[in-house]
């Protein structure tokens, strides 16, 4: 199992939670203010951030959620809340929590929103082609070395997950995994993110800053699209893979550096050696151990498993994909890959009927959708923030003893809106 943050003030709580995550095979990061959950966030990934939204400091938790969203896009954030303060879970609700629990909590139930959130079955790689257990085998077969790995493949084949898989696979690989977009980063704010910077070593500079180098100590830095760092920029990754060191920027002071470098590229890197756009010494040091994954059109008896496994692992359990859908995904070219697949799969879940199965008509493949289409996806993908909604609603009510005025007053908003939002939910 994966990494989750805890963010809990109160000793007890947090001892009680470390435990019982622990026991179901999380490896558990406590904390017990905001400026501690931050350095945890820049020094390790996570899973899931499981945090109190009362915290020491103001709005010590709803900050931890906000700075969770910018520092770790994309993992789930779910938060505890004091019983009674259903005006706070809104909004967090509001805010990008994944969903809320209130304390006293039945444990069970937190353990099992936990598995939910962090459990992300839909990121293992999956697949038994032929194809695939080349891939597999040649992935285990580098993570029993110390050599750079470089992964190749088209946008969507799962490089981050197979990156995570080389990570974990190592043995007595203590440290953090540590994903670098270089297509997202600035050319003039690479340095310092890749090395660090000392305290005014630039305008605005105010403290040190460790770098992506430096959180990955002990572990494994993987640099996605490592074509588009510049020249210079790649002149000093160079030296990283050859001498075990670089500086920080406005330091003259060299530091070592046992960080493994897994990179990866859906650009042909020889042809842009070849061609004077990345550096060939560079090249080589990174392609010790390459790995090339196929596209999802070169291994199209991986769909049906796939497919599956992303309704399953998004909670459509009894949800079946009819044989004349499934033929329709498998003569499919793919062009987003493994990406595409899943949330066309998703998607038309989403808009199935309930107690049916997917069928074609459900599958928007290729091209652009018509308005028809257009207006059922928008109306599938907010039912389930209207459950959530009809959910906090009802459970206003239940706290305030029935009365709508003062529910109204708890979750914030107008009386009159309240009672639009009853209608429109058929809540009694």
């Amino acid at each position: 199992m994966g990494n989750v943050l805890l963010v809990e003030d109160k000793r007890a709580m947090r001892s009680m939670l470390t435990t019982a995550l622990e026991e179901e095979g999380w490896r558990v990061t406590p904390v017990r203010s905001a400026p501690e959950a931050y350095t945890a966030m820049d020094a390790h990934s996570f899973e899931l951030v499981l945090t109190d939204v009362r915290l020491p400091g103001g709005d010590g938790g709803m900050e931890v959620l906000r700075e969770a969203r910018r520092r770790c896009a994309g993992t789930p954030v779910l938060v505890m809340t004091a019983y009674g303060n259903i005006d706070l879970a809104v909004r967090a609700m509001r805010e990008g929590a994944s969903d809320f629990v209130e304390k006293p909590f039945d444990l069970e139930d937190l353990l099992a929103r936990v598995r939910r959130f962090a459990g992300r079955p839909e990121m293992l790689i999956v697949g038994s082609s032929p194809a695939m257990a080349r891939v597999m085998e040649r992935a285990r077969k580098a993570a029993a070395t110390a050599m750079a790995v470089l992964l190749l493949g088209e946008s969507g084949t799962g490089k981050e997950l197979l990156a995570r898989y080389v990570h974990d696979a190592r043995r007595g690989e203590a440290g953090p995994f540590v994903p670098v977009n270089c297509a997202a980063i600035p050319t003039e704010l690479m340095e310092s993110e890749l090395f660090g910077a000392e305290k005014g070593a630039y305008t605005g500079a105010e403290s040190e800053r460790e770098g992506f180098f430096g959180r990955a100590e002990g572990g494994t830095i993987f640099l996605d699209e490592v074509a588009d760092l510049s020249p210079r920029l790649q002149g000093k990754l160079l030296r990283v893979l050859q001498e075990r060191e670089y500086t920080r920027v406005g330091s003259p002071e060299a530091r070592r550096s046992n960080a493994r470098v897994v990179a990866a590229s859906n650009r042909d890197l020889q042809l842009e050696m070849e061609e004077g756009r990345f550096r060939s010494d560079l090249y080589y040091r990174l392609n010790q151990f390459p790995i090339s994954i196929p596209p999802l059109r070169a291994r199209r008896e991986d769909i049906p498993e796939l497919a599956r496994h992303f309704l399953q692992s998004a909670g459509y359990v009894d949800l079946e994909i009819r044989q004349d859908a499934m033929e329709a995904l498998e003569a499919y070219s793919w062009p987003g890959n493994v990406r595409e697949l899943r949330n066309i799969v998703l998607r038309a879940a989403a808009m199935a009927p309930p107690e049916s199965a997917i069928g074609p008509d459900l599958l928007e493949i290729g091209g652009e959708l018509d308005g028809a289409s257009q207006e059922g996806l928008l109306e599938a993908s907010s039912r389930a923030a209207r459950r959530r909604e009809r959910e906090l609603i009802v459970l206003a009510l239940r706290r305030c003893g029935g009365s709508r005025k003062k529910a109204a007053d708890m979750l914030k908003i107008s009386y009159r809106t309240l009672l639009s939002r009853l209608k429109d939910l058929e809540i009694e």
